[in-house]
């Protein structure tokens, strides 16, 4: 059974305070969720962002480890996009305004790199570890969350989580930022605790 919730407004990118973003390239956007999403491993996004990391399609696999994959409608290179675009995964495990965790992802000019911070509400956010980021097509990236090893809120048996993009070039001026999905956040079962399907009775019970 589908279970569907009404998610509270929520930041879409972190504010610039990680020390190697340029504060052109990070912005404080605030998004008005107006209706929930269900249970769910595929968002599509349509074509409605400027730049190169206009959001097609974000998809979530669980099968050995949590790895969210975010698709452009563009190709791209990690020269491209050095110290003009980053791609973010937000994760909600308390259910409250803000996410508690965040995913980034950057360019080093030749490679990409992904890291694991801290949501901290007013105060500086903390990184917290290296993770895993990984280039299956030139139109996108994936990356490894350790869903594992965040911490939850009481009695929390599933978490919301959303992508976000942000670049900066030609086209986009003033920051183009892109969110799939646009309002709201995917509900997804912490590893473990998904429903188990009752098993109906025998005709001859």
């Amino acid at each position: 059974m589908t279970r569907r919730r009404r998610p509270a407004s929520r930041r879409v990118v972190p504010r610039p305070v990680v020390p190697f973003l340029i504060a052109a390239v990070v912005v404080a956007i605030a998004v008005v969720a107006t209706a929930g999403q269900s249970f769910h491993d595929d968002v599509s996004d349509p074509n409605d962002t400027k730049g190169l990391l206009d959001v097609q399609r974000v998809r979530l696999a669980h099968e050995g480890g949590t790895e969210v994959t975010v698709i452009t409608f563009a190709k791209w290179s990690a020269s491209k996009i050095w110290d003009r675009g980053n791609a973010y995964v937000f994760i909600d495990t308390e259910g409250g305004e803000s996410p508690e965790y965040f995913v980034l992802v950057r360019s080093t000019g030749s490679d990409l790199r992904a890291s694991l911070w801290r949501e901290r509400g007013g105060r500086r956010d903390r990184y917290l570890r290296r993770v895993k980021a990984r280039r299956k097509s030139p139109d996108g990236v994936s990356v490894t969350v350790p869903i594992k090893s965040l911490k939850f809120g009481p009695h929390r048996t599933s978490y919301l989580w959303w992508a976000t993009t942000t670049f900066t070039g030609d086209t986009c001026r003033r920051t183009c930022v892109d969110r799939a999905p646009n309002a709201g956040g995917v509900e997804q079962w912490r590893p473990g605790m998904s429903p188990t399907p009752t098993s109906s009775p025998s005709a001859g019970s």
